[in-house]
């Protein structure tokens, strides 16, 4: 019948049964991709800002730098070689060796420093002070894919400034050698590379993540951060010199960071910083731990009433 109370016409009913629902015919993801999206969508609000693209910038000067040095010292070995060896002589940073690849990425580790310190308070501080946390946590998502997206995004961001430059540098060097040879003769620079990044990638996400979530304000993010990054390493020089004991200088949370690079590059030379290696792992290790455990009440704090 239509809506006049006459009866409905054979178009009409067709029309009718092609306007109702239909099952649903695509496969349903798991749960825990939700984490991918969420890390994509920080990556993009953290790249719409200038001060971030600036500060990026200044992370690809020396990337710029290197890059430009690796391809004129290839053009004029080809001439001469011992040119080639007056500049290894004079730029460590081009030699092709595990160490310089780990300086370079000791150097640009130091303005991923600075980038994360204002990307924390836009990453999680926001969701913190705005509610955003509470309107993740009430779509159908377990707390821990929020923890694991946001994590995700802030590690794309090392990622970006650190690892994915060395790569492509290791991958010019071997590109611009006599042979191919450069690629099978130091497979273990590629694995060093991993490991140093993914190293960085986890504490640095870890600690910002806890520290954002209880310092959620620009202001006092940025002075946590730099009195990690900046206060402690003064003070375990300061302590270092005055009472000339090593262990003062596991107070540097970032010097923990680099010995434990220098190991992914098998660039460990002296004895005192293999004597150090285990302690500054489990520095590490612990501050980790810590941050996961500061995670907790921050994320359980939050009352979701569904």
């Amino acid at each position: 019948m239509s809506v006049d109370g006459t009866e409905a016409s054979g178009e009409d009913r067709d029309a009718l049964k092609h306007a109702e629902y239909r099952s649903w015919s695509e496969h349903l993801r798991p749960a825990w991709m939700v984490c991918f999206p969420m890390a994509w969508t920080g990556l993009r609000l953290v790249l719409r800002r200038k001060l971030f693209w600036l500060l990026l910038g200044l992370a690809a000067l020396n990337f710029l730098f290197l890059f430009a040095t690796i391809y004129l010292k290839a053009q004029v070995s080809a001439e001469n070689p011992g040119v080639a060896r007056f500049v290894d002589s004079v730029l460590h940073s081009v030699t092709g060796e595990g160490r310089s690849y780990r300086d370079f990425m000791f150097a640009q580790g130091t303005v991923t420093m600075l980038l994360l310190a204002f990307a924390g308070e836009m990453l999680i501080g926001g969701d913190h002070r705005q509610g955003g946390l509470t309107f993740y946590l009430s779509r159908r998502m377990a707390p821990w894919h929020y923890v694991f997206g946001k994590l995700l995004s802030i590690a794309a961001l090392v990622l970006l400034t650190t690892t994915l430059p060395a790569l492509i540098l290791f991958v010019q060097y071997g590109m611009l050698a006599d042979s191919m040879a450069y690629f099978y003769e130091n497979g273990g620079i590629v694995l060093g590379i991993l490991g140093y990044g993914a190293l960085m990638a986890i504490t640095l996400s870890l600690l910002l993540m806890a520290l954002a979530s209880w310092f959620p304000r620009t202001v006092p993010l940025v002075m946590s951060w730099a009195c990690v990054f900046v206060l402690l390493p003064a003070l375990g020089a300061l302590l270092y010199e005055v009472f000339d004991h090593p262990h003062w200088r596991l107070i540097m949370f970032w010097r923990n960071i680099r010995l434990l690079g220098s190991w992914c590059f098998g660039a460990l030379t002296r004895e005192q910083d293999w004597a150090m290696l285990p302690w500054s792992a489990g520095v590490v290790g612990s501050v980790c731990v810590v941050c996961i455990l500061a995670l907790l009440p921050r994320i359980r704090a939050v009352k979701v009433v569904s």
